[in-house]
């Protein structure tokens, strides 16, 4: 199967670009000794060269992307934060070239950044440190229809194989699935401790409280971050948060003063993991409200929003739901009129 992607048409944008471009957070000098120097051939026919792998190298760093509205400073910036096996990619546009959020909120008169978390897409990886030495992950096309909640087990993933086993009111543009797996990347599962440190950096490094959008792994990061760093925090939205917080931010209570909206999709009872994943995340978002925290669940099906997969920024109704993400910031009183 494969599909010509055809970009959505850029709609007008009300608010000035102020600034845009991108910086480094986060990660650590490694020094390295006593390895050979290798000839490598860098280009065809080329000339050897020697490669000195002893010195000085940077680990664990991540790429951070930003686009300033000239309204932005009258908001908290929201920051985009990919799950698992994805980049920063899944929110600039969908697999078949509709309007993404990072380009949709920024219209609304946000500011954006938009993050590669460590070892993704800009961030790159280490081959030789102790956190990159576990065998990465690369997931299949059959693997994602299914951990993604896009469908039942498929054989294949061709066009009529997506469609007999998507789930009903399947929102995923099942045409552009190839497209989809394009963005997909390897992952470890060693570096979280290096890009919990990274997200923290950032929050270190940015001048305001900012907003946490974040996706599945990504709500892992967002959430420990933030039980960091609260005051740099002025809301979190956790679109289907793979973990929580710790048990130590819970029992300091270090989020009571942070508006947090859970945001879930369709079928999770039809999938032999999800339910098993929120039950997890619910203990703690509900433990949390207990003990005075602000927080939000927003089920897409009781707003009358139906048949979305765990990918819910790259189907087909996407900017219904940034709409009423953004009209919960409004009722934090987050979302400054301009």
């Amino acid at each position: 199967m494969s599909t010509t992607f055809v970009p959505h048409a850029i709609k007008r944008v009300s608010m000035p670009l102020l600034s845009m471009g991108s910086f480094f957070v986060g990660g650590h000098e490694v020094c390295y000794s006593g390895e050979p120097e290798e000839a490598y051939v860098l280009a065809p026919n080329g000339v050897p060269v020697n490669i000195n792998p002893n010195g000085t190298s940077c680990v664990g760093q991540m790429y951070v992307q930003y686009l300033l509205n000239a309204e932005g400073t009258r908001r908290p910036p929201v920051v985009f934060c990919h799950g698992g096996s994805m980049t920063g990619a899944v929110w600039e546009s969908t697999p078949d070239g509709q309007e993404g959020w990072l380009s949709d909120f920024f219209r609304q008169g946000w500011s954006v950044y938009n993050v590669d978390a460590v070892e993704r897409g800009r961030s790159g990886w280490a081959p030789r440190d102790r956190a990159f030495a576990a065998k990465p992950l690369l997931r299949t096309g059959q693997d994602c229809f299914v951990q993604f909640r896009i469908g039942t087990a498929v054989q294949d993933c061709s066009l009529d194989s997506l469609h007999a086993a998507a789930y009903p009111h399947c929102q995923f543009p099942l045409q552009a699935f190839d497209q989809f797996m394009r963005q997909v990347v390897p992952r470890w599962s060693d570096t979280d401790e290096l890009t919990l440190s990274a997200y923290v950096a950032m929050l270190d490094c940015l001048a305001q409280p900012v907003i946490l959008i974040a996706h599945s792994q990504g709500g892992v990061f967002a959430v420990r971050a933030a039980e960091q760093r609260p005051d740099k925090v002025a809301a979190i939205v956790a679109i289907e948060p793979a973990q929580a917080g710790t048990a130590e931010g819970l029992a300091q209570r270090r989020l009571k003063d942070t508006p947090i909206l859970l945001v879930y999709g369709d079928n999770l009872r039809l999938d032999a993991r999800w339910p098993h994943i929120r039950k997890r995340t619910d203990h703690y978002f509900d433990q949390l409200a207990t003990c005075g925290g602000h927080v939000t669940v927003m089920d897409l099906p009781a707003h009358g929003i139906y048949g979305n997969s765990h990918l819910l920024m790259l189907e087909r109704n996407n900017l219904a739901i940034s709409a009423l993400i953004q009209k919960w910031l409004q009722t934090q009183g987050l979302a400054t009129a301009l």
